[in-house]
């Protein structure tokens, strides 16, 4: 996809591509590996963050049997 742009992801397995659109962007995050704890306990961690009032990134979509989910940018 020509709207995705590979980004420096963290020491995990995991991949993060920035998907930009007209005004928005969010980040793609890739996991084929140890889906469960690269995906769902990240997205999980966050959840409890933001319901503590630290500042993590929102999920706005999953497909964990394609092996992503897409989050808030925060640039």
């Amino acid at each position: 996809m020509k709207n995705l742009t590979k980004i420096k992801g963290d020491a995990s397995t995991r991949k993060f591509f920035r998907k930009r659109n007209n005004k928005n962007s969010s980040v793609l995050v890739f996991a084929k590996k140890e889906k469960f704890k690269n995906l769902i306990v990240y997205d999980a961690i966050n959840k409890i963050f933001i319901k503590n009032k630290i500042l993590a990134p929102k999920l706005y979509k999953e497909n964990y049997n394609k092996h992503f989910i897409e989050i808030q940018d925060f640039g």
